[in-house]
């Protein structure tokens, strides 16, 4: 494996880790007074924004400004892993009696290898110049 790969692969791994903690606070603190489907739910979105610039500016060194292009691409693979990561969820918080956080924790990290492999390749690879 290159070292770049690595590099980016590892900020990756760190920004992860920083918006599960993020996503599973959340879920905790509204878990205190809505249901794990609603909690979850209201955890997403800020999670998400948190998720998007790290990574467009950290893990794949992209300064510029967010482009339509960018989020669009990026809210279509946010669609299609959030249905993975809404069944992992929906199916523990169903037959397991794991606490809600800790169900979106395991969902959230169920959809972490799709995510990277479409942000590197598709959302934040470089484009050529016009």
């Amino acid at each position: 494996m290159q070292p770049e790969t690595l590099s980016r692969l590892v900020r990756f791994g760190i920004v992860g880790a920083l918006v599960m903690a993020t996503f599973m606070g959340l879920n905790w603190l509204f878990g205190r007074r809505l249901r794990k489907q609603a909690s979850f739910l209201l955890a997403y979105p800020p999670a998400l924004a948190l998720h998007f610039f790290l990574n467009k500016r950290w893990t794949f060194g992209d300064a510029g400004a967010a482009d339509s292009r960018q989020v669009g691409e990026y809210l279509t693979m946010v669609a299609a892993t959030f249905a993975v990561q809404w069944a992992v969820f929906s199916a523990l918080a169903a037959w397991t009696r794991l606490p809600g956080w800790l169900a979106a924790g395991i969902a959230n990290a169920a959809q972490v290898a799709i995510t990277y492999f479409v942000m590197q390749h598709l959302v934040f690879a470089a484009r050529p110049a016009l």
